[in-house]
Protein backbone atom coordinates (compact mmCIF):
# COMPACT_ATOMS: atom_id res chain seq x y z
CA UNK A 1 0.00 0.00 0.00
CA UNK A 2 1.29 3.53 -0.57
CA UNK A 3 -0.19 5.82 2.01
CA UNK A 4 -1.42 9.10 1.34
CA UNK A 5 1.12 11.75 -0.27
CA UNK A 6 2.24 15.22 -0.32
CA UNK A 7 2.00 16.24 -3.91
CA UNK A 8 4.14 18.35 -5.78
CA UNK A 9 2.35 20.93 -7.68
CA UNK A 10 2.72 20.85 -11.45
CA UNK A 11 2.95 24.63 -11.64
CA UNK A 12 -0.10 25.21 -13.35
CA UNK A 13 -2.12 28.53 -11.96
CA UNK A 14 -5.17 27.01 -10.35
CA UNK A 15 -8.51 27.56 -11.31
CA UNK A 16 -11.40 29.14 -9.07
CA UNK A 17 -12.39 26.08 -7.37
CA UNK A 18 -14.25 24.47 -4.72
CA UNK A 19 -11.57 25.12 -2.00
CA UNK A 20 -12.40 21.73 -0.17
CA UNK A 21 -9.43 19.97 1.27
CA UNK A 22 -8.70 16.48 -0.33
CA UNK A 23 -6.86 13.38 0.72
CA UNK A 24 -5.72 11.21 -1.99
CA UNK A 25 -5.73 6.88 -0.01
CA UNK A 26 -2.99 4.86 -3.25
CA UNK A 27 -3.80 1.21 -3.21
CA UNK A 28 -1.47 -1.46 -5.23
CA UNK A 29 0.73 -0.79 -7.73
CA UNK A 30 3.01 2.47 -8.98
CA UNK A 31 0.41 2.11 -11.89
CA UNK A 32 -2.24 3.07 -9.98
CA UNK A 33 0.00 5.90 -8.55
CA UNK A 34 0.22 7.54 -11.24
CA UNK A 35 -3.56 7.73 -11.78
CA UNK A 36 -3.64 9.15 -8.44
CA UNK A 37 -0.93 11.60 -9.68
CA UNK A 38 -2.65 12.56 -12.47
CA UNK A 39 -5.97 12.90 -10.53
CA UNK A 40 -4.13 15.21 -8.11
CA UNK A 41 -3.53 17.57 -10.80
CA UNK A 42 -5.97 18.25 -12.33
CA UNK A 43 -7.90 18.55 -8.48
CA UNK A 44 -5.21 21.40 -7.99
CA UNK A 45 -5.70 22.88 -11.32
CA UNK A 46 -9.59 22.86 -10.25
CA UNK A 47 -8.88 24.94 -7.18
CA UNK A 48 -8.93 21.92 -4.99
CA UNK A 49 -6.41 21.76 -1.87
CA UNK A 50 -4.89 18.05 -1.51
CA UNK A 51 -3.68 17.25 1.81
CA UNK A 52 -1.65 14.62 3.06
CA UNK A 53 -3.62 12.95 5.77
CA UNK A 54 -7.38 12.34 6.11
CA UNK A 55 -8.10 13.91 9.37
CA UNK A 56 -6.83 17.11 7.42
CA UNK A 57 -9.54 16.51 4.47
CA UNK A 58 -13.13 17.75 3.82
CA UNK A 59 -13.35 14.70 0.92
CA UNK A 60 -10.88 11.28 0.40
CA UNK A 61 -10.70 9.49 -2.79
CA UNK A 62 -9.87 6.00 -2.25
CA UNK A 63 -8.03 4.76 -5.65
CA UNK A 64 -8.49 1.03 -4.87
CA UNK A 65 -6.71 -2.16 -6.43
CA UNK A 66 -8.33 -5.19 -7.48
CA UNK A 67 -5.99 -7.58 -8.86
CA UNK A 68 -6.22 -10.16 -6.32
CA UNK A 69 -8.52 -11.05 -3.53
CA UNK A 70 -6.05 -9.87 -0.58
CA UNK A 71 -6.00 -6.57 -2.73
CA UNK A 72 -9.77 -6.09 -3.07
CA UNK A 73 -10.20 -6.74 0.73
CA UNK A 74 -7.79 -4.09 1.61
CA UNK A 75 -9.10 -1.74 -0.75
CA UNK A 76 -12.78 -2.61 0.68
CA UNK A 77 -11.20 -1.87 4.32
CA UNK A 78 -9.93 1.20 3.66
CA UNK A 79 -12.98 2.50 2.45
CA UNK A 80 -14.79 0.86 5.25
CA UNK A 81 -12.62 3.16 7.50
CA UNK A 82 -13.68 6.09 5.49
CA UNK A 83 -17.04 5.38 5.83
CA UNK A 84 -16.82 5.49 9.32
CA UNK A 85 -15.33 9.01 9.31
CA UNK A 86 -18.33 10.30 7.39
CA UNK A 87 -20.46 8.99 9.89
CA UNK A 88 -18.88 10.41 12.45
CA UNK A 89 -18.89 13.70 10.47
CA UNK A 90 -15.21 13.98 10.15
CA UNK A 91 -15.47 13.72 6.51
CA UNK A 92 -17.76 15.39 3.73
CA UNK A 93 -17.52 13.16 0.67
CA UNK A 94 -15.92 9.43 -0.31
CA UNK A 95 -14.80 9.10 -3.69
CA UNK A 96 -14.27 5.57 -4.91
CA UNK A 97 -11.99 5.07 -7.84
CA UNK A 98 -9.09 2.29 -9.84
CA UNK A 99 -9.64 -1.19 -10.47
CA UNK A 100 -12.52 -2.12 -7.57
CA UNK A 101 -14.14 0.69 -8.78
CA UNK A 102 -14.09 -0.68 -12.37
CA UNK A 103 -14.86 -4.15 -11.52
CA UNK A 104 -17.75 -3.79 -8.79
CA UNK A 105 -19.40 -0.42 -10.10
CA UNK A 106 -22.55 -0.47 -8.42
CA UNK A 107 -22.26 -2.95 -5.87
CA UNK A 108 -19.97 -0.09 -4.49
CA UNK A 109 -22.92 2.41 -4.15
CA UNK A 110 -25.12 -0.09 -2.90
CA UNK A 111 -23.25 -1.95 -0.32
CA UNK A 112 -21.66 0.95 1.05
CA UNK A 113 -24.29 3.82 1.49
CA UNK A 114 -21.41 6.07 2.70
CA UNK A 115 -19.83 6.35 -0.70
CA UNK A 116 -20.41 9.33 -2.95
CA UNK A 117 -19.41 8.45 -6.46
CA UNK A 118 -17.14 5.89 -7.64
CA UNK A 119 -14.89 6.38 -10.93
CA UNK A 120 -13.68 3.70 -13.07
CA UNK A 121 -10.49 3.55 -14.81
CA UNK A 122 -11.21 5.12 -18.12
CA UNK A 123 -13.25 8.32 -16.33
CA UNK A 124 -9.60 9.84 -14.23
CA UNK A 125 -10.06 12.71 -16.64
CA UNK A 126 -13.55 12.86 -15.00
CA UNK A 127 -12.53 13.37 -11.67
CA UNK A 128 -12.77 17.20 -11.07
CA UNK A 129 -16.59 17.01 -12.13
CA UNK A 130 -17.39 14.76 -10.06
CA UNK A 131 -15.67 15.95 -6.99
CA UNK A 132 -18.19 19.25 -7.90
CA UNK A 133 -21.35 16.83 -7.69
CA UNK A 134 -20.45 16.07 -4.66
CA UNK A 135 -19.71 19.04 -3.11
CA UNK A 136 -23.42 20.20 -4.84
CA UNK A 137 -25.35 17.84 -3.84
CA UNK A 138 -24.92 15.15 -1.04
CA UNK A 139 -28.52 13.44 -1.73
CA UNK A 140 -27.33 12.11 -5.67
CA UNK A 141 -24.90 9.08 -6.06
CA UNK A 142 -22.64 9.18 -9.00
CA UNK A 143 -21.29 6.53 -11.23
CA UNK A 144 -19.01 7.72 -13.42
CA UNK A 145 -17.91 4.18 -15.12
CA UNK A 146 -17.39 3.33 -18.45
CA UNK A 147 -15.54 0.88 -21.00
CA UNK A 148 -12.32 0.18 -19.28
CA UNK A 149 -9.54 1.39 -22.16
CA UNK A 150 -11.26 4.91 -22.38
CA UNK A 151 -8.94 6.95 -20.55
CA UNK A 152 -6.96 10.15 -22.73
CA UNK A 153 -3.44 11.24 -22.21
CA UNK A 154 -3.72 12.77 -19.05
CA UNK A 155 0.59 13.01 -18.00
CA UNK A 156 0.71 16.62 -18.79
CA UNK A 157 -1.64 17.16 -15.75
CA UNK A 158 0.39 14.78 -13.38
CA UNK A 159 1.37 16.02 -9.88
CA UNK A 160 4.19 14.16 -9.12
CA UNK A 161 4.48 12.55 -5.55
CA UNK A 162 7.72 10.28 -5.45
CA UNK A 163 10.65 12.10 -3.64
CA UNK A 164 12.26 14.95 -6.74
CA UNK A 165 15.18 12.79 -8.17
CA UNK A 166 12.98 9.79 -9.49
CA UNK A 167 9.29 9.43 -10.91
CA UNK A 168 7.56 6.81 -12.57
CA UNK A 169 6.86 7.20 -16.46
CA UNK A 170 4.19 5.39 -17.37
CA UNK A 171 4.08 4.12 -21.38
CA UNK A 172 1.24 2.40 -21.81
CA UNK A 173 -1.80 0.77 -19.91
CA UNK A 174 -3.29 -2.24 -20.88
CA UNK A 175 -2.42 -5.37 -21.52
CA UNK A 176 -2.97 -8.13 -24.81
CA UNK A 177 -2.15 -10.93 -23.54
CA UNK A 178 -4.76 -13.49 -21.59
CA UNK A 179 -3.47 -15.01 -18.89
CA UNK A 180 -6.07 -17.18 -17.55
CA UNK A 181 -5.26 -16.23 -14.09
CA UNK A 182 -5.52 -11.92 -14.26
CA UNK A 183 -8.44 -9.86 -14.29
CA UNK A 184 -6.48 -6.73 -15.68
CA UNK A 185 -7.72 -6.71 -19.01
CA UNK A 186 -11.28 -6.23 -18.09
CA UNK A 187 -10.09 -3.54 -15.66
CA UNK A 188 -7.96 -1.69 -17.68
CA UNK A 189 -8.64 -2.86 -21.21
CA UNK A 190 -6.23 -3.83 -24.06
CA UNK A 191 -2.56 -2.58 -24.70
CA UNK A 192 -2.40 1.14 -25.51
CA UNK A 193 0.49 2.75 -25.97
CA UNK A 194 1.45 6.72 -25.54
CA UNK A 195 3.08 7.96 -28.59
CA UNK A 196 6.35 7.85 -28.15
CA UNK A 197 7.13 11.88 -28.90
CA UNK A 198 4.53 12.35 -25.99
CA UNK A 199 6.50 9.82 -23.64
CA UNK A 200 10.04 11.74 -24.28
CA UNK A 201 8.26 15.23 -23.56
CA UNK A 202 6.78 14.16 -20.45
CA UNK A 203 10.23 12.72 -19.60
CA UNK A 204 12.26 16.09 -20.48
CA UNK A 205 10.01 17.77 -18.21
CA UNK A 206 10.09 15.39 -15.33
CA UNK A 207 14.16 15.50 -15.71
CA UNK A 208 13.91 19.64 -16.00
CA UNK A 209 12.40 19.34 -12.75
CA UNK A 210 14.96 17.13 -11.11
CA UNK A 211 14.18 13.40 -11.82
CA UNK A 212 17.74 11.33 -12.20
CA UNK A 213 16.06 7.95 -12.12
CA UNK A 214 12.95 7.16 -14.34
CA UNK A 215 10.96 3.86 -13.64
CA UNK A 216 9.54 2.79 -16.65
CA UNK A 217 5.65 1.24 -16.16
CA UNK A 218 3.09 -0.63 -17.79
CA UNK A 219 0.90 -3.72 -18.30
CA UNK A 220 3.56 -5.25 -20.53
CA UNK A 221 6.35 -2.58 -21.13
CA UNK A 222 8.20 -4.80 -23.52
CA UNK A 223 4.78 -4.82 -26.11
CA UNK A 224 4.84 -1.07 -25.79
CA UNK A 225 4.44 0.53 -29.40
CA UNK A 226 2.67 -2.57 -31.16
CA UNK A 227 -0.37 -0.65 -31.25
CA UNK A 228 0.83 2.23 -31.86
CA UNK A 229 3.26 1.44 -34.88
CA UNK A 230 2.77 -2.03 -35.45
CA UNK A 231 6.07 -3.24 -33.62
CA UNK A 232 7.24 -2.69 -30.39
CA UNK A 233 9.27 0.41 -30.07
CA UNK A 234 11.01 -0.01 -26.38
CA UNK A 235 14.00 0.15 -27.77
CA UNK A 236 13.76 3.25 -29.43
CA UNK A 237 12.22 4.58 -26.67
CA UNK A 238 14.84 3.72 -24.36
CA UNK A 239 17.51 5.58 -26.67
CA UNK A 240 15.35 8.52 -27.24
CA UNK A 241 15.16 8.90 -23.07
CA UNK A 242 18.96 7.95 -22.74
CA UNK A 243 19.71 10.99 -25.07
CA UNK A 244 17.81 13.62 -22.12
CA UNK A 245 19.83 15.55 -20.97
CA UNK A 246 20.06 15.15 -16.39
CA UNK A 247 18.37 11.51 -16.97
CA UNK A 248 21.14 9.16 -15.49
CA UNK A 249 19.04 5.89 -14.51
CA UNK A 250 16.44 4.24 -16.49
CA UNK A 251 14.57 1.43 -15.19
CA UNK A 252 12.19 -0.54 -17.22
CA UNK A 253 9.36 -2.82 -15.13
CA UNK A 254 6.59 -5.10 -15.73
CA UNK A 255 8.40 -6.88 -18.94
CA UNK A 256 6.82 -9.91 -20.61
CA UNK A 257 9.18 -13.25 -21.46
CA UNK A 258 8.00 -13.23 -24.79
CA UNK A 259 8.32 -10.11 -26.05
CA UNK A 260 11.85 -9.67 -25.61
CA UNK A 261 14.12 -8.86 -28.22
CA UNK A 262 17.60 -8.70 -29.99
CA UNK A 263 17.07 -5.35 -30.24
CA UNK A 264 15.79 -4.46 -26.93
CA UNK A 265 18.88 -6.78 -25.30
CA UNK A 266 20.87 -4.20 -27.76
CA UNK A 267 19.85 -1.44 -26.15
CA UNK A 268 20.48 -2.84 -22.28
CA UNK A 269 23.87 -3.45 -23.97
CA UNK A 270 24.71 -0.56 -25.21
CA UNK A 271 22.80 2.30 -23.02
CA UNK A 272 24.90 2.77 -20.04
CA UNK A 273 21.74 4.72 -18.79
CA UNK A 274 19.32 1.63 -18.85
CA UNK A 275 19.57 0.30 -15.68
CA UNK A 276 21.48 -3.64 -15.47
CA UNK A 277 18.40 -4.63 -14.02
CA UNK A 278 15.75 -6.76 -15.63
CA UNK A 279 12.02 -7.16 -14.39
CA UNK A 280 10.35 -10.10 -15.97
CA UNK A 281 7.70 -12.22 -13.87
CA UNK A 282 8.07 -15.79 -15.07
CA UNK A 283 4.99 -16.42 -12.81
CA UNK A 284 6.00 -20.74 -13.48
CA UNK A 285 8.59 -23.10 -15.01
CA UNK A 286 6.69 -26.45 -15.77
CA UNK A 287 5.59 -26.32 -19.30
CA UNK A 288 1.96 -27.82 -18.10
CA UNK A 289 1.41 -25.12 -15.94
CA UNK A 290 2.73 -22.62 -18.24
CA UNK A 291 0.39 -23.30 -20.89
CA UNK A 292 -2.32 -24.11 -18.20
CA UNK A 293 -1.73 -20.13 -17.52
CA UNK A 294 -2.09 -19.75 -21.11
CA UNK A 295 1.67 -18.20 -20.96
CA UNK A 296 2.50 -18.21 -24.67
CA UNK A 297 6.04 -19.35 -23.50
CA UNK A 298 8.10 -22.47 -22.71
CA UNK A 299 10.59 -23.43 -19.96
CA UNK A 300 12.88 -23.30 -21.99
CA UNK A 301 12.84 -20.28 -23.81
CA UNK A 302 12.72 -18.58 -20.34
CA UNK A 303 15.72 -20.51 -19.11
CA UNK A 304 17.62 -19.23 -23.11
CA UNK A 305 16.48 -15.59 -22.20
CA UNK A 306 17.69 -15.27 -18.76
CA UNK A 307 21.07 -17.15 -19.61
CA UNK A 308 21.25 -14.66 -22.76
CA UNK A 309 20.66 -11.60 -20.16
CA UNK A 310 23.34 -12.75 -18.23
CA UNK A 311 25.50 -13.76 -20.66
CA UNK A 312 25.83 -10.35 -22.50
CA UNK A 313 24.66 -8.12 -19.38
CA UNK A 314 27.37 -8.84 -16.83
CA UNK A 315 26.18 -7.63 -13.25
CA UNK A 316 22.04 -7.95 -14.50
CA UNK A 317 20.08 -8.64 -11.73
CA UNK A 318 16.90 -10.73 -12.28
CA UNK A 319 13.35 -9.76 -10.84
CA UNK A 320 10.54 -11.91 -10.94
CA UNK A 321 7.03 -13.24 -9.51
CA UNK A 322 6.28 -16.82 -9.46
CA UNK A 323 2.51 -18.15 -8.62
CA UNK A 324 2.27 -21.31 -6.32
CA UNK A 325 -1.40 -23.52 -5.88
CA UNK A 326 -2.41 -22.38 -9.85
CA UNK A 327 -4.89 -24.78 -10.08
CA UNK A 328 -3.85 -28.20 -11.28
CA UNK A 329 0.09 -27.65 -9.72
CA UNK A 330 0.67 -30.94 -8.37
CA UNK A 331 3.39 -31.78 -6.30
CA UNK A 332 5.77 -32.60 -8.96
CA UNK A 333 5.24 -28.90 -10.61
CA UNK A 334 5.91 -27.51 -7.00
CA UNK A 335 9.02 -29.16 -6.62
CA UNK A 336 10.46 -28.44 -10.23
CA UNK A 337 9.31 -25.13 -9.93
CA UNK A 338 11.67 -25.29 -6.00
CA UNK A 339 14.58 -26.86 -7.90
CA UNK A 340 14.35 -23.81 -10.21
CA UNK A 341 14.62 -21.24 -7.67
CA UNK A 342 17.46 -22.86 -5.77
CA UNK A 343 19.42 -23.22 -8.58
CA UNK A 344 18.80 -20.01 -10.69
CA UNK A 345 20.04 -17.86 -8.02
CA UNK A 346 17.89 -14.79 -9.05
CA UNK A 347 18.26 -11.69 -7.23
CA UNK A 348 14.70 -10.76 -6.13
CA UNK A 349 11.89 -12.90 -6.41
CA UNK A 350 8.31 -12.80 -4.89
CA UNK A 351 5.49 -15.00 -4.76
CA UNK A 352 1.75 -15.40 -4.81
CA UNK A 353 -0.59 -17.76 -3.49
CA UNK A 354 -2.76 -18.13 -6.45
CA UNK A 355 -5.93 -16.36 -5.73
CA UNK A 356 -9.30 -17.41 -7.59
CA UNK A 357 -10.83 -14.35 -9.46
CA UNK A 358 -14.38 -14.76 -11.35
CA UNK A 359 -14.37 -13.55 -14.42
CA UNK A 360 -11.14 -15.44 -15.05
CA UNK A 361 -10.33 -18.79 -16.83
CA UNK A 362 -9.06 -19.80 -14.13
CA UNK A 363 -11.59 -19.40 -12.42
CA UNK A 364 -13.39 -21.99 -13.17
CA UNK A 365 -10.43 -24.42 -13.64
CA UNK A 366 -11.06 -27.89 -11.98
CA UNK A 367 -8.53 -29.28 -9.72
CA UNK A 368 -8.59 -25.65 -7.36
CA UNK A 369 -5.42 -26.04 -5.05
CA UNK A 370 -6.50 -26.44 -1.19
CA UNK A 371 -5.83 -22.66 0.54
CA UNK A 372 -4.02 -24.29 3.34
CA UNK A 373 -1.67 -26.01 0.88
CA UNK A 374 -1.03 -22.49 -1.27
CA UNK A 375 0.13 -21.01 1.95
CA UNK A 376 2.30 -23.80 2.28
CA UNK A 377 3.98 -23.65 -0.97
CA UNK A 378 4.75 -19.80 -0.60
CA UNK A 379 6.35 -19.98 2.36
CA UNK A 380 8.65 -23.15 1.08
CA UNK A 381 9.23 -21.62 -1.94
CA UNK A 382 10.15 -17.85 -0.04
CA UNK A 383 12.15 -19.51 2.69
CA UNK A 384 14.46 -21.36 -0.17
CA UNK A 385 14.84 -17.98 -1.80
CA UNK A 386 15.70 -16.11 1.17
CA UNK A 387 18.70 -18.82 1.58
CA UNK A 388 19.67 -17.73 -2.24
CA UNK A 389 19.38 -14.39 -1.45
CA UNK A 390 21.70 -14.57 1.42
CA UNK A 391 24.19 -16.10 -1.39
CA UNK A 392 23.52 -13.52 -3.65
CA UNK A 393 23.46 -10.37 -1.78
CA UNK A 394 26.15 -11.48 0.54
CA UNK A 395 28.68 -11.62 -3.09
CA UNK A 396 28.52 -7.85 -2.63
CA UNK A 397 30.38 -7.65 0.76
CA UNK A 398 34.10 -6.47 -0.20
CA UNK A 399 32.94 -4.50 -3.32
CA UNK A 400 33.24 -0.26 -3.89
CA UNK A 401 29.73 0.34 -5.77
CA UNK A 402 27.90 3.70 -6.81
CA UNK A 403 24.32 3.71 -4.50
CA UNK A 404 21.95 6.05 -5.56
CA UNK A 405 20.85 8.19 -2.00
CA UNK A 406 16.53 7.99 -1.36
CA UNK A 407 16.78 10.22 1.90
CA UNK A 408 18.13 9.64 5.38
CA UNK A 409 16.88 6.83 7.61
CA UNK A 410 14.56 8.20 10.08
CA UNK A 411 15.50 8.09 13.62
CA UNK A 412 18.96 6.87 12.75
CA UNK A 413 21.80 9.43 12.95
CA UNK A 414 24.65 9.53 10.28
CA UNK A 415 22.61 6.64 8.13
CA UNK A 416 20.98 7.40 4.89
CA UNK A 417 19.03 4.51 2.42
CA UNK A 418 19.77 4.37 -0.94
CA UNK A 419 20.01 1.51 -3.34
CA UNK A 420 22.62 0.23 -6.08
CA UNK A 421 21.88 -0.06 -10.01
CA UNK A 422 20.02 -3.72 -9.06
CA UNK A 423 17.85 -2.47 -6.52
CA UNK A 424 14.38 -1.06 -7.45
CA UNK A 425 12.93 1.48 -5.87
CA UNK A 426 10.29 0.16 -2.96
CA UNK A 427 9.95 -3.07 -4.65
CA UNK A 428 13.21 -4.61 -3.50
CA UNK A 429 15.82 -4.70 -0.73
CA UNK A 430 18.02 -1.00 -0.02
CA UNK A 431 21.65 -0.05 1.11
CA UNK A 432 21.95 1.67 3.86
CA UNK A 433 24.81 4.17 3.64
CA UNK A 434 27.04 5.84 6.66
CA UNK A 435 29.15 8.68 6.36
CA UNK A 436 32.97 8.22 7.30
CA UNK A 437 33.02 10.33 11.23
CA UNK A 438 33.27 14.42 10.35
CA UNK A 439 31.94 14.25 6.10
CA UNK A 440 29.35 15.76 4.95
CA UNK A 441 26.37 13.38 4.57
CA UNK A 442 25.06 13.09 1.23
CA UNK A 443 21.40 14.19 -0.54
CA UNK A 444 18.51 12.63 -1.65
CA UNK A 445 19.61 12.01 -5.33
CA UNK A 446 23.43 11.95 -5.23
CA UNK A 447 25.34 8.94 -6.47
CA UNK A 448 27.95 8.61 -4.21
CA UNK A 449 30.42 4.92 -3.83
CA UNK A 450 30.07 3.34 -1.14
CA UNK A 451 32.36 -0.21 0.22
CA UNK A 452 29.77 -2.92 1.11
CA UNK A 453 30.59 -4.02 4.60
CA UNK A 454 27.72 -6.11 5.27
CA UNK A 455 24.90 -7.87 3.63
CA UNK A 456 21.29 -8.78 5.26
CA UNK A 457 19.62 -10.68 3.16
CA UNK A 458 18.38 -8.89 0.82
CA UNK A 459 19.72 -5.31 1.95
CA UNK A 460 23.43 -4.21 1.95
CA UNK A 461 25.27 -2.15 4.11
CA UNK A 462 28.00 0.27 3.92
CA UNK A 463 30.32 3.47 4.00
CA UNK A 464 30.64 6.27 1.91
CA UNK A 465 34.46 6.39 0.45
CA UNK A 466 36.13 9.42 -1.64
Amino acid sequence: MIAPVSIRDPGAPAAPGAGARVALVTLGCAKNLVDSEIMAGLMSRAGFATVPEVGDADLAVVNTCAFIGPSQRESIDRILEMAALKREGKLKGIVVAGCLAQRFQAELLREIPEVDAVVGTGQVDAIVRVMNRVLRSREQRILEVGPPGTAVDLAAHRAVSTPRHLAYLRVADGCDFRCTFCIIPKLRGDLRSRPLESVVEEARRLAEAGAKELLLIAQDSTSYGADLYGEARLPQLLRALASIDGVEWIRVHYTHPKTWSEALIRVFEEEAKVCRYVDIPLQHVTDPMLRRMRREVRRADMERLIETLRSRLPGVAIRTHFIVGFPGETEEDFAELLDYVRRAELDHVGCFAYSREDGTPAGRMKEQVPERLKLSRRRTLMAAQRKVAESVWGGWVGRTVPVRVDGAVPGRAGVWLGRVEQQGYEVDGVTYVRAPSGARGPRAGDLVRVRIGRARHYDLDGEMVA
